[in-house]
């Protein structure tokens, strides 16, 4: 597909860019009063056609962006590398469900390639095949983990490292510089996480071994073979990641928010990008970004979070 094809696409995601939310408009909703302060100003806004809970508000809107970027696009099929967390997601909530008796529906998360009522049925039957190649396979693998350790903590991993080659595997077949440059990221910072979360359990070398998966820009060697977390924090931060780390070190949820940050900062340039996938790859973590935003926004509402504290949880927007 020639990136002229993607012309028109872009310039409808262009249009659409001046109804995102704003950095007013966020400061607007951290600093309202209360929940349903804040439903009322996401619906003049335009975010929300009307109340509900965030679930409710979160879904429309996810639906809404996925919807415009399927009519948008010249192929759907490009959209594939946008739902690999998802899917690997989805077969690890279809699993788990599967062992706790639990629906899994209230816990599937779009947009997906994999079709969630076959997967559910796939899941509850055993019949792995259903969901087709590196999926199918990944599913059994972690089910048969499951049933002979007991443990789900390795099926899990056996999902996530599944999760990490996937990325690699589908950027490198595309040579789509912005979807490369996030899928190396999301990558890698999976593979800190990983790596971080072992060291600090004391899990044994083969265990790491096993849980890391691929990497980009870090050494595998050092992610696995070094012996504390100190010495995987000193050498995390002589990398590019050494910002994330620093933020790893006051919470996770702040490093999350780096990551999601960091993101947004990749997608930057394709602003002044007229054709090609890169824009709509961008558009596309833009506005998931604000969707985070408003549903962090509104959770902390109906916890009665502080404002201030709203304020340290909020990601940037994308200017």
């Amino acid at each position: 597909m020639r990136d002229t094809d993607y012309a028109f696409c872009v310039a409808r995601l262009r249009a659409n860019e001046r109804y995102m939310l704003s950095d007013d408009d966020i400061a607007a909703l951290i600093k309202a009063k209360d929940y349903e302060k804040t439903e009322e100003i996401l619906i003049e806004k335009g975010f929300a056609t009307q109340k509900g809970t965030v679930r409710e508000i979160i879904g429309a809107q996810n639906d809404k962006l996925w919807q415009l970027l399927e009519s948008s696009v010249p192929s759907k099929k490009v959209l594939d590398i946008l739902c690999i967390v998802n899917d690997y997601f989805n077969i690890k909530a279809a699993l788990k469900c599967f062992f706790t008796g639990l629906n899994p529906e209230n816990y599937y998360i779009k947009p997906t390639t994999i079709d969630l009522q076959l997967l559910t049925k796939a899941i509850n039957s055993l019949d792995f095949s259903a969901l087709g190649g590196e999926k199918g396979e990944c599913a059994q693998q972690a089910y048969k983990s499951a049933c002979s350790t007991e443990n789900g903590q390795n099926a899990e991993i056996i999902i996530d490292t599944a999760t990490i080659y996937a990325l690699k595997q589908y950027a490198n077949s595309k040579k789509i510089s912005l979807v490369n440059d996030i899928c190396a990221f999301l990558c890698d910072t999976a593979n800190i996480k990983i790596a971080l979360r072992c060291q600090k359990a004391g899990k044994s070398k083969d265990f790491i071994e096993t849980a890391v998966g691929e990497c980009v820009y870090l050494e595998r060697t050092r992610l696995v073979g070094l012996n504390t977390y100190d010495d995987l924090t000193d050498y995390l931060k002589t990398t590019r990641y050494a910002q994330g780390i620093l933020a790893y070190e006051k919470g996770a949820s702040d490093f999350e928010k780096w990551c999601d940050e960091k993101i947004l900062n990749l997608c930057g340039n394709a602003k002044f990008t007229s054709f090609g996938f890169d824009p709509v790859c961008a558009f596309y973590y833009a506005k998931l970004n604000e969707i985070k935003n408003v549903r962090i926004i509104l959770n902390c509402k109906l916890s009665g979070v502080p404002t201030e504290e709203i304020e340290q949880r909020v990601r940037g927007v994308y200017a």
